[in-house]
């Protein structure tokens, strides 16, 4: 969205900016308002002072998924913008102007420097006079051929409130400092290579509020003393090679909203000192190595919304004690036992326990509490459940239990429909012990989308209520023992 001022453009910077016009390649047209003798002023994505008529805001957009095309070859028109303070292009490819930090150095007023999937391939490691002194933000993400290390000079801005530079391709470590970013408050670096622990000096920011480096090769362990880190809110430092026990400090951090710490190799117990974190809102723990067992304080993190901690080393019983006054809670990832209380949350809408070698039946997941109209998603395959498919509410969407042990027929399933109509969109069954014939009662699912029920014992024919699955797109009946005629009104099914 552009922001336009009405005013007068200084002569100098309407020429730069004309110049830029008649230079760039556009065949999309999408500096279509920027007409060579029209006032600068009145351009889409300019903004100029009322007072001085400078242009401080100079902003173009290219939409990813218009498959629209900008390339600009050359920057020093900018040096004529010497009052700009916000400078944001997006996926304009500037890749041949070679000395674009060199140009943008020359901006004194610099306050916010966007340049995100602008197809940079080089960033100068050192510069003799950096000119960033307004600085606030800088976003170069996703410019994906920097493929060096993250220039010094990146690390001394003392007035920088945020710094991206995600999906850059950037490697070798931190520097050891020291650095001077004493204003920072989110640091966003994910996706990229760095191979190396995490710098001592990041836990002396004290204004640190969100710190987000996922997938980036960050290695052994998270430090055990805070430091002046202490009104963290965001923490993602998930698919890494941490390898450390989970620091106790990071459960004090009053202000901590969200912990994702899943995909690593992080060792020991979770602490008791997790119902401190009273603010928390998700927790992500899974795919570690964690071991003993759940704490029962997770019960008192009563801001609770998604909390997935599957695929670790625990052990013992998670009980209603745990989660029965987790009213918030809406999505669930663990193992391994099923957790009877699921029974009483009102807001879940998400429950995943794939993959966990659960046993025994599954009890009805039909409740009164969930909320209407909201949608619920249950996915409980490739465990070793058995006995009758269970019982859902008419508000569940999608529904996997495939490759487990359920037997008998489907008739119960199908058949009992209390409350009107199901709205459940995907069925997978498939991979089951069912048998039987398959019931004549889909006239209650009207909103099926996929069925699956392949690899089943199922015999008989296809009964002829199924014809009414006006909106089926996939149907799986592979590896069953059906017979007779399929019906017509199917052929919509894609697959």
């Amino acid at each position: 969205m552009f922001v336009v001022c009405v005013g007068i453009c200084r002569e100098n910077e309407q020429r730069a900016l004309e110049t830029l016009k008649k230079e760039v390649y556009d065949p999309s047209n999408r500096l279509s308002s920027w007409v060579v003798g029209i006032d600068c002023c009145q351009w889409e994505g300019i903004v100029c002072n009322n007072l001085t008529h400078h242009v401080i805001d100079l902003s173009i957009y290219v939409d990813w998924f218009e498959s629209r095309y900008l390339r600009i070859n050359n920057l020093k028109w900018l040096i004529s913008l010497s009052s700009l303070e916000n400078l944001k292009m997006e996926s304009v490819d500037i890749s041949k102007a070679n000395e674009w930090l060199q140009v943008i150095n020359m901006l004194p007023s610099l306050v916010d420097l966007r340049l995100y999937n602008c197809s940079l391939h080089h960033i100068t490691p050192l510069l003799d006079h950096h000119n960033f002194s307004s600085l606030k933000s800088l976003d170069l993400s996703w410019n994906r051929n920097l493929n060096s290390s993250v220039p010094k000079w990146v690390f001394n801005l003392p007035n920088l409130v945020s710094l991206h530079l995600s999906y850059c391709n950037f490697t070798g470590p931190f520097p050891d400092g020291p650095v001077n970013l004493t204003s920072l408050t989110t640091l966003k670096a994910s996706g990229n290579s760095f191979n190396c622990r995490l710098p001592k000096w990041l836990f002396d920011l004290n204004n640190l509020e969100h710190l987000v480096l996922f997938y980036s090769g960050i290695e052994g362990a998270i430090q055990s003393k805070s430091g002046n880190i202490t009104k963290l809110k965001y923490l993602d430092l998930s698919y890494n090679n941490l390898s450390s026990t989970i620091p106790n400090w990071l459960y004090g951090c009053k202000d901590l909203e969200s912990l994702v710490l899943g995909g690593n190799h992080l060792e020991g117990t979770v602490s008791m000192g997790l119902g401190n974190a009273s603010s928390l809102s998700t927790l992500r723990l899974g795919w570690n190595k964690l071991t003993g067992v759940v704490p029962e304080s997770v019960g008192h993190l009563s801001m609770l919304q998604g909390f997935s901690i599957c695929n670790n080393r625990l052990e013992g019983v998670v009980t209603e004690s745990h989660f029965s006054k987790l009213t918030h809670l809406r999505r669930l990832e663990y193992r391994p036992s099923f957790p009877m209380w699921l029974r009483t949350q009102n807001q879940i809408m998400y429950v995943g326990i794939s993959d966990c070698g659960i046993q025994g039946e599954v009890p009805i997941i039909s409740t009164d509490h969930e909320p209407s109209g909201s949608p619920l998603l249950i996915y409980l395959s490739s465990n070793n459940f058995s006995g009758p498919i269970p019982l859902i509410s008419t508000n569940v969407r999608e529904l996997d239990l495939s490759n487990n042990s359920f037997s008998k027929g489907l008739s119960n399933f199908l058949c009992e429909a209390k409350n009107g109509s199901y709205t459940l969109e995907i069925l997978n069954l498939g991979g089951n012990d069912l048998s039987e014939e398959i019931p004549d009662c889909w006239m209650n699912w009207p909103e099926l989308i996929v069925l699956i029920l392949r690899d089943n014992n199922l015999i008989g024919s296809l009964p002829r209520s199924i014809e009414v699955l006006s909106n089926l797109l996939s149907l799986d009946l592979r590896r069953n023992r059906l017979n007779g005629p399929f019906p017509s009104s199917l052929e919509n099914c894609i697959k």
